[in-house]
């Protein structure tokens, strides 16, 4: 994603603001959107369109909320007033959402971390939504599935009954289920504590198709590896995985260890505190591999986390 022509972004943007008052719902959701595409940082339009839309909130529909939040939230501008006016808004006409729509907003609020009453409301509202109407999971892709799942985990509102639903809908598309890179690792940490026949087999379907559909080319490859290590061995399924699929794993870890963020590194040796380190080379050699990465990061992690990581590293006598 990148903007091509920063001059035309910056003059349509300078063009816009003296006459946003003059912008409706659509106008409003549609200018953050593209800039939110093009990935091009404009922070005062940003500011003019929230405080032009919070007034007119009550003319969106549910596109247009959708756009908007989720435009702000790619571009990490936040706004609480504007998000706590959207999830007012949304509420009472959730019925009228697409699954692309559900899956913006809450990610949207899920990501920008929204806590006020109107924000958390919505997590309860979309759920309901769902629950009530199971066309809605049929009807969303598989991309979609996975974000709802995960937004509902990242914004604490972890729901069962709705999980059991996203997880009947992913079983039943099976060895069809296409999901880009970090789509895999955010439906892994989804399910990462949920127990059930269900969620057994949507852990099943990842062990067959992750590693054919991981896209070694990813940027971001190493946040997914991440996501599913720590969920598949430091969650509730530790003892379903294939030894095969680990190997390949941690190789995978290993390979790309460049990539690791602070996250990635405290993930991965999380998970593998749960394996039988001195028993596997592979995970001694995994260790080895991100001694100077803990050490880079160690200082930016909980000392919960670091301390279980040093015990280990100190158990393998590389501390």
């Amino acid at each position: 994603m990148g903007y091509q022509h920063p001059m035309l972004f910056d003059e349509v943007a300078k063009t816009a603001i003296p006459i946003i008052d003059t912008f409706n719902s659509q106008n409003l959701a549609s200018t953050v959107n593209a800039f939110a595409k093009m990935g091009y940082q404009h922070p005062m339009l940003f500011d003019e369109v929230a405080k032009a839309a919070i007034p007119i909130i009550g003319t969106f529909n549910s596109q247009d909320l959708a756009n908007t939040v989720n435009a702000f939230a790619k571009m990490d501008h936040q706004h609480p007033m504007l998000f706590d006016e959207v999830a007012k808004a949304s509420i009472p006409i959730i019925g009228t959402f697409n699954s692309q729509e559900l899956a913006n907003l809450v990610s949207a609020i899920a990501r920008t971390r929204q806590v006020n009453g109107s924000c958390r409301a919505v997590y309860s509202a979309i759920a309901d939504a769902i629950k009530e109407d199971q066309h809605c999971l049929n009807e969303a892709s598989d991309i979609e599935l996975s974000a709802i799942a995960y937004a509902f985990l990242k914004g604490g509102h972890v729901d069962d009954e709705l999980l059991e639903s996203i997880g009947i809908e992913v079983s039943c598309r099976g060895a069809e289920l296409s999901l880009y890179t970090q789509g895999w690792g955010h439906l892994a940490k989804a399910f990462k504590d949920y127990k059930s026949p269900v969620a057994d087999r949507v852990f099943e379907l990842l062990f067959r198709s992750y590693l054919e559909q991981v896209d070694t080319s990813d940027e971001r490859l190493l946040e997914s590896i991440a996501d599913v290590y720590n969920a598949v061995l430091a969650g509730e399924h530790f003892n379903d995985v294939p030894s095969d699929f680990l190997t390949k794993l941690t190789r995978l870890a290993m390979e790309h260890s460049s990539q690791a963020r602070m996250e990635d590194v405290r993930d991965i040796l999380i998970g593998a505190t749960r394996v039988d380190v001195r028993g596997d080379p592979l995970q001694r050699d995994l260790y080895t591999t991100y001694k100077p990465l803990f050490e880079l990061y160690r200082k930016d992690m909980s000392p919960r986390f670091r301390d279980s990581i040093n015990e280990t590293y100190e158990y393998l006598g590389l501390s």
